[in-house]
């Protein structure tokens, strides 16, 4: 299917990517507090996708019978599986089995890979090089990450098979990134679509639970632990049904930058909620990552970021309103 280039789709993404990123880095929180609590995180994953694709089924019922039909349809049905597989149930299984031993900080500086490598795997599906500004913009956002979280690596002894499972993540979220601006059914619904992928990966955990030695103690007490459980299946409803909404109006490249986002917002959720420590350079980062968004989108050239000036319409555009 045909994917809309960026310049047709004149819609704002930034807005968008912020909120993403925010709400998965609020995730990140929610779902630390609920280990902590005691359930164990291949189970609060299996929970958490379910209870969002019920909610957002839900959704659709009192919206809209007609979308359960749609939902069950061959193309989306698949597209919604294959998307899961790759974007949300591998990652998510290598990323527990790589924790074992590589630092969680080695393991936030590869996640942010993923923009880099989007972009290159976005070229050989179009067969041709994407604007170079946009390169220069997912390396401006990568540089603003990796210096809020260098300080986080620290040394380890860890075996290349673990090494090569964290460095699969980024490229397994990559590889989701272009499937899911080439393959989306035209005209499906965000919420379908989130729906079907959430539901589509529960069915995927749900075994693992039965199977689990935890049997029915897996189950989310419904106490302190049980209330951010439910939180957080809201949230990430809400997450996915914007990611959906956001790939109406951008490309892989364009959304492939949340992670930035996302990385950022958790570090500072870690900080809010958890007093972790974060370094002085983290506003710096947040500045780099908005500078990249801005190069990468083509509101800001490089000749004006390294001049100091503002683009000609826009500098025309704020001397008549200093003028009116």
């Amino acid at each position: 299917m045909t994917s809309t280039t960026l310049e047709q789709r004149p819609a704002p993404v930034l807005p968008y990517l912020v909120t993403i990123g925010l709400l998965v880095g609020g995730n990140f929180a929610l779902a630390k507090l609920v280990v902590l609590g005691g359930l164990s995180p291949i189970d609060l994953f299996a929970w958490q996708v379910l209870g969002s694709g019920l909610i957002l089924t839900a959704c659709l019922v009192f919206r809209r019978r007609t979308d359960l039909k749609i939902l069950t349809s061959r193309s989306v049905a698949t597209y919604c599986a294959v998307n899961g597989l790759i974007g949300v149930t591998f990652p998510q299984i290598l990323s527990y089995y790589a924790l074992t031993e590589v630092p969680a900080g080695l393991f936030a500086m590869l996640i942010p890979l993923s923009p880099l490598l989007t972009f290159c795997f976005s070229c050989l599906a179009h067969r041709k090089i994407l604007p170079l500004r946009r390169l220069l913009g997912i390396l401006i956002g990568l540089a603003g990450v990796t210096v809020a979280t260098a300080d986080k690596v620290t040394g380890a002894d860890i075996s290349l098979v673990l090494i090569a499972a964290a460095f699969l993540v980024p490229v397994l979220l990559a590889i989701t990134n272009v499937y899911r601006e080439r393959a989306m059914p035209a005209g499906a619904n965000p919420l379908v679509l989130a729906a079907g992928t959430l539901l589509s990966q529960a069915t995927v955990f749900l075994p693992l639970i039965v199977l689990n030695s935890s049997g029915v103690g897996s189950v989310p007490p419904l106490d302190s632990t049980g209330l951010p459980v439910l939180v957080l299946c809201a949230v990430t409803a809400l997450s996915y049904v914007i990611t959906f909404e956001l790939y109406r109006r951008t490309d892989g490249v364009g959304f492939s930058q949340v992670g930035y986002f996302a990385t950022l917002a958790g570090i500072a959720a870690g900080t809010v909620f958890f007093a972790e420590p974060v370094t002085p350079w983290f506003a710096a980062s947040v500045i780099l990552l908005f500078v990249g968004m801005a190069v990468s989108d083509g509101h800001l050239r490089l000749r004006h970021l390294l001049s100091g000036r503002l683009p000609a319409k826009r500098r025309n555009s704020a001397t008549k309103g200093e003028l009116t």
